[in-house]
């Protein structure tokens, strides 16, 4: 018996160290070896890099060390770094993408060092209002038909564009001309009737004006009466498309027809779109006059999805970017679509159901009355609310407020110049930015042109 529990006991050894061969054990300091003999090393430890965020009241922002990035939203008081990093790695935390222009500016410090033995925990992003002020550059405040003893008078402007020197031109609805604003504020008469003058002929040609664009060559194309027209650098009215009868055809030329368009944009080709706005549709004009319709089917409603089986509340304002992708407001539904070079239509802000308001994610966000829209070089999108604001869309879907509020409270004055939600609007209808970033302002019941600057 005293064998065979000996053999037993030898037979389990055996079987024992077979096991911690197969495993790599053995008892070695060099942690054993692989199959093939080589010494396998214990993982050498890995570290975070992290710290606090403060002060951001709404919308986010984006953080990067070289590839790794992180989204930090408003609600977010710690952050760490997705990478792991060893021991002697650098790191140099930045802001890669800040929050929307006109609202704040985010600063980190503590952002670049040496990893030690320990995760870094002191990086401090902190976030302080970098707002707007809103100033008037031209207009009475009185909106009227004559002059009332101050140069700048508008009767009811609804929209306006830019030149490369400066110079705004408003869209002076009511008084049916082209108003040309310098960067000093002097207002003159560019094509149209001159206001306490005794409108000609030709003066009369152009008839009263929603809209305005202008394009690379210096062309101004306007929208009235049911028509686009082009105006050249010289102050030539001639009718693109369309004629005085409202009704929906494409075509070429006067064969072409709209009802009560409201919005208007060219891209760097020349092409003008249109926002059709009792039309339902998006239409598109090429520079020998051809109107197609690339965006609509007719019918009010909502409905994303190809271009012309799409539905819409109310089209009104319109951009268009570098890209081709166009992008419109829907004043109705208080949301902005866009329809992309591939013909698909999609909403970016906003959402049927209760109305969201507040700035935040554009599924989540509702505009109140949008109307004009315009486009920066880094592809922010401004919109004129008529309710009251100027907001901003960034490429990454935040909507931020820009100036500006609602009327919700007693007493609001409107018209006032000053910083954020100080400023007051009484209608903002269209929009337009320079290359330095500036944004100018249609006010139109205050029948002023307003200007906003970065503070």
């Amino acid at each position: 018996m005293f064998n065979d529990a000996r053999r037993t006991i030898f037979g389990v050894s055996l079987i024992a160290l077979a096991v911690l061969t197969a495993c790599g054990g053995g008892g070695g300091s060099d942690g054993g070896k692989t199959d093939t003999g080589t010494p396998v090393q214990p993982p050498a430890p890995t570290f975070h890099v992290g710290g606090t965020f403060s002060g951001m009241k709404s919308g986010g922002m984006v953080l990067a060390n070289g590839s790794d990035s992180l989204t930090l939203p408003a609600a977010a008081t710690t952050f760490t770094m997705p990478a792991a990093l060893a021991s002697g790695a650098s790191y140099d935390v930045r802001i890669a993408v800040q929050p929307p222009r006109f609202t704040q500016r985010c600063t980190a410090t503590n952002g670049t060092g040496s990893i030690a033995s320990a995760s870094v925990t002191n990086i401090k992003v902190s976030c302080a209002d970098h707002l707007a002020l809103v100033s008037t550059l031209a207009g009475t405040n009185n909106p009227t038909r004559v002059p009332i003893g101050l140069p700048a008078v508008f009767y009811f402007p609804s929209g306006l564009t830019l030149d490369e020197s400066g110079n705004v031109y408003v869209a002076d609805y009511l008084h049916s001309r082209i108003a040309k604003v310098t960067p000093a504020g002097a207002v003159s008469t560019f094509v149209g009737i001159t206001p306490g003058q005794e409108p000609t002929d030709a003066d009369r040609v152009l008839g009263s004006v929603e809209a305005i664009t202008r394009d690379q060559q210096g062309n101004f194309y306007t929208l009235g009466s049911h028509t686009v027209r082009k105006i050249s650098k010289d102050g030539v009215i001639t009718t693109l498309a369309g004629a005085p009868e409202a009704g929906f055809a494409d075509g070429t030329g006067s064969q072409a027809r709209f009802n009560t368009p409201l919005g208007i944009t060219v891209d760097a080709s020349g092409n003008v779109y249109v926002a059709d706005t009792l039309n339902l549709r998006i239409r598109k004009i090429t520079p020998a006059g051809v109107v197609t319709t690339i965006a609509g089917n007719g019918v009010r409603g909502y409905l994303d999805g190809p271009a012309l089986q799409a539905s819409f509340g109310d089209p009104w304002g319109i951009a268009v970017d570098k890209a081709g992708t166009v992008y419109f407001s829907d004043r109705q539904l208080g949301m902005i679509h866009k329809l992309t070079p591939e013909g698909v239509v999609a909403t970016i802000v906003g959402r049927l159901g209760t109305p969201v308001l507040t700035d935040g994610r554009g599924a989540d966000v509702t505009l109140n009355q949008p109307s004009g829209l315009a486009i920066d070089k880094d592809n922010n999108l401004y919109v004129a609310e008529t309710a009251g604001k100027i907001r901003i869309v960034t490429p990454a879907g935040w909507v931020g407020t820009v100036a500006g509020s609602y009327p919700t409270t007693a007493p609001y004055i409107p018209g006032v110049d000053g910083t954020g939600d100080v400023a007051t609007f009484s209608e903002p209808r269209g929009v337009a930015v320079d290359a330095a970033g500036v944004l100018y302002i249609v006010d139109r019941s205050a029948a002023r042109i307003r200007k906003v600057l970065e503070q």
